[in-house]
């Protein structure tokens, strides 16, 4: 029978004690780096609690590739920025301490490797949207993503709550924050959503939001959460 493994459950776990004394508690403040694209530490770290963005950087524009939340394994040398999205806490290890620890304890190798499973499908799923999706799809995709995650029946349709502002939605999308406001409106003026307030938005008609994209069959876009890279 296949069996998950949890990080935290293995690292609290009194017999692996001497493994968790390899990691550094470290906590951070909303916005605070954990690494940039350029830095030449080689440490592991494992989200304990809050939530953190990996993302990429060019010409002053941002795209989130991963959503890290607890239990998801990130590396410092992947040559992406990561930051707290909220006060968090990570634990932190040098990869080659990390790596020996892993030969030691096998339930943390076959816990990282079924996330890295996960992370590896979302990857594919994200550069599938980006070649083949323009940016008003892709909006959409994102939508139906958080209508399938936090959607809530109301009369008038589907509720979804947001804790994403224009800016955020546009780095998961890859867009800038004027082309996704636009769409944004142009969806709203068009009657296919409804904005109840700047957090609250209304999907009136699921079936025919999903055609948008021109699928019915449409997977909704993979906001990524517990999520590890390969070390």
């Amino acid at each position: 029978m296949f069996q998950c493994f949890s990080i935290i459950d293995i690292l609290e776990d009194p017999k692996h004690d001497s493994l968790l004394k390899t990691f550094t508690l470290r906590k951070l403040a909303t916005q605070e780096l954990v690494c940039d694209a350029e830095t030449r530490e080689n440490n592991v770290f494992i989200v304990l609690s809050g939530e953190l963005r990996a993302y990429l950087s060019f010409e002053g524009r941002e795209f989130t590739v991963f959503t890290l939340e607890p239990e998801s394994v990130f590396t410092t040398h992947s040559k992406m920025n990561v930051a707290a999205k909220r006060p968090s806490e990570i634990l932190v290890a040098d990869i080659r301490l990390f790596q020996r620890a892993m030969f030691e304890v096998p339930e943390l190798s076959r816990a990282i490797f079924q996330s890295m499973g996960r992370g590896l499908e979302t990857t594919l799923h994200i550069i599938e949207e980006l070649v083949f999706l323009d940016v008003r799809q892709r909006l959409i995709c994102f939508l139906l993503e958080m209508a399938n995650e936090r959607g809530c029946k109301v009369q008038d349709g589907i509720s979804i709550t947001l804790d994403y502002n224009t800016e955020d939605i546009a780095t998961v999308i890859g867009s800038s924050r004027q082309s996704t406001s636009l769409m944004l409106n142009e969806l709203i003026r068009g009657g296919e959503l409804a904005r109840i307030s700047r957090t609250q938005l209304i999907i009136h008609d699921l079936t025919k939001f999903k055609s948008l994209v021109g699928s019915n069959d449409l997977t909704p876009w993979p906001r990524p959460r517990r999520q590890t890279t390969p070390l």
